[in-house]
């Protein structure tokens, strides 16, 4: 790997992208990309009783899809980069702690899934066979923390914006 400006590096063994998977919910499935996606949700808490317990659930089904998919055992893998839009990463903390496998919480919002992707190209020049990088959230989740708690019924405003319910999981080497 050479550096070649202040920003920018060149990497001898390009990472390859092996597979993706995703999984959104039901706002994401009426869309014009909805059959691109692995999986699509009925409701948004997926038999979960909070919508961060879903989130957590949704990235975990994320990961172990793209793992299923790509057809690399998870002994393989070296780590994975993942992050949300929750205080402390907890969606992905919580939803992949029992993967046993090393883990990098990214947060970086709507960059998370790119600072993933760089991170881990960056280790799969330098140490790793195999990397992993998610990133999930959920709109109700990110509303009560960030905007307009729906708990309280509040008006959104036509301008605001709207937070996907989803997750996205890439393999690579």
């Amino acid at each position: 790997m050479q550096k070649l400006g202040e920003q920018t590096i060149k990497f001898d063994n390009p990472p390859t992208i092996l597979d993706c998977a995703s999984i959104v919910g039901p706002k994401e499935a009426q869309g014009p990309l909805a059959k691109y996606f692995d999986q699509t949700l009925d409701d948004e808490f997926w038999g979960e009783k909070t919508w961060e317990k879903a989130e957590s659930k949704i990235i975990k089904e994320t990961v172990s899809t793209v793992i299923s998919k790509s057809g690399i055992s998870i002994d393989n893998i070296d780590c994975v980069f993942a992050g949300d839009l929750l205080n402390q990463c907890i969606s992905s903390s919580f939803g992949l702690r029992e993967l046993s496998i090393p883990f990098f919480g990214v947060f970086g919002a709507c960059s998370t899934f790119v600072e993933s992707l760089s991170l881990g190209a960056i280790c799969t020049e330098s140490f790793a066979k195999h990397v992993l990088c998610a990133t999930s959230s959920h709109f109700c989740s990110a509303e009560k923390q960030f905007r307009f708690p729906l708990e309280l019924g509040n008006q959104r405003p036509p301008t605001s914006q709207w937070t996907v319910t989803g997750s996205r999981c890439s393999c690579f080497s």
